[in-house]
């Protein structure tokens, strides 16, 4: 960003970029860019502030120049606003929220105010700390497409040295770059594979976050063979039980709920099912989620690998506080419900062994 200037650029010469870790892979051209971008009722927000207040000058666009005209890098929800503005036509959903906007406001914006860069790599490290440690935060499955963009133009080969390499980049830590890429490539296997021909499963419904949480999980991982530490850890990938985790994820029952939900509680009861092959065979064969996990005999070691993952938990939240600025209320409010948790189990052993003194 040093000693570059802002242009104004013509509107017209403005296009949208089809390279966006945002847009579904089956976007192809503006006129579906902008209906996808018009299903994100923020959009209509947008073009309410832009209209009431005219062009912020301070959020200009980010562009490289391809054949007489602009592709927008940084800037495509806020360039969509403006087409829209400028031509409500292009809106075929939402078209009475745009009429509405229209009347409502005054300014459209036809001078935008852009900064050029040579290429689209000179814009890359810039978007990754906004985007995935920054302010302006992607979903995980665009920062995962935006990482993996970014693995043929690195220096060093091999998944742990580009891992470093990037974390270097973004401003984050290597495992977490890691873990993503290869969640990363997961994903593009499951893709490939047409999502398993799931009903209503695609890119735009596809949970993301199911499969890099499910890999924070030791069992799950052993159950689709990936070892995080292997650069070539998708080499020996079980297809076939990745299929499955996929299918108990994401098929939906005539209650319309799947047999397994992405989320940590869930995670860990399918993780302590697949530590034992009688009890995942129950599962597979139709066993509740719930009642398979009651079968599970918890001991000491199962006790202390929890607490030991809790512990890794909290020091990942530990590593993110320097690039927290500002922290709310329900931050402090899960700490004291950390804290108090930690005293009623504290006491709970204590109550148990008088052997243990804290």
């Amino acid at each position: 960003m040093k000693n570059k200037q802002i242009n104004f650029i013509e509107l017209s010469k403005l296009k949208l970029d089809f390279k966006n870790p945002r847009l579904p892979i089956q976007v192809f051209n503006e006129e579906e860019i902008i209906e996808w971008m018009l299903e994100d009722a923020s959009i209509i927000e947008l073009m309410l502030a832009i209209g009431q207040n005219d062009f912020f000058i301070g959020e200009a666009l980010l562009v490289v120049e391809d054949n007489n005209n602009f592709v927008v890098i940084e800037g495509n929800r806020r360039l969509t606003a403006l087409k829209i503005l400028n031509n409500p036509d292009l809106a075929k959903i939402h078209t009475k929220k745009v009429q509405r906007v229209l009347e409502e406001t005054k300014y459209r914006p036809t001078e935008i105010p852009c900064i050029i860069f040579d290429s689209r790599n000179d814009i890359l490290q810039y978007l990754g700390y906004r985007h995935i440690t920054g302010i302006k935060s992607w979903g995980m499955l665009a920062k995962a497409k935006y990482l993996n963009s970014l693995t043929p133009i690195l220096e060093t080969k091999g998944l742990y040295n580009q891992s470093r390499e990037l974390a270097k980049k973004i401003g984050s830590r290597s495992d977490y770059v890691k873990r993503v890429l290869i969640s990363y490539k997961i994903y593009e296997i499951i893709k490939d594979n047409n999502f398993y021909k799931i009903p209503k499963l695609d890119e735009t419904t596809f949970h993301f976050n199911y499969i890099a949480d499910s890999l924070r999980h030791e069992n799950i991982k052993s159950f689709i063979n990936i070892d995080l530490e292997d650069n070539n850890t998708l080499s020996n990938i079980n297809k076939d039980n990745l299929a499955t985790l996929i299918d108990w994820f994401f098929r939906k029952n005539d209650q319309n709920r799947s047999r397994v939900l992405g989320d940590s509680d869930n995670l860990n009861k399918i993780n302590k099912i697949l530590s034992n092959e009688e009890v995942t065979s129950k599962f597979s064969n139709g066993l509740s989620l719930d009642d398979a996990f009651n079968l599970i005999e918890v001991d000491s070691g199962t006790f202390t690998a929890e607490l030991y993952a809790s512990l890794q938990e909290l020091k990942t939240a530990h590593s993110y506080i320097h690039q927290i600025k500002n922290h709310n209320d329900r931050d402090m409010e899960i700490l004291g419900e950390i804290v108090s948790l930690c005293k009623v189990i504290r006491n709970s052993i204590n109550a148990k062994d008088d052997s243990f003194d804290y």
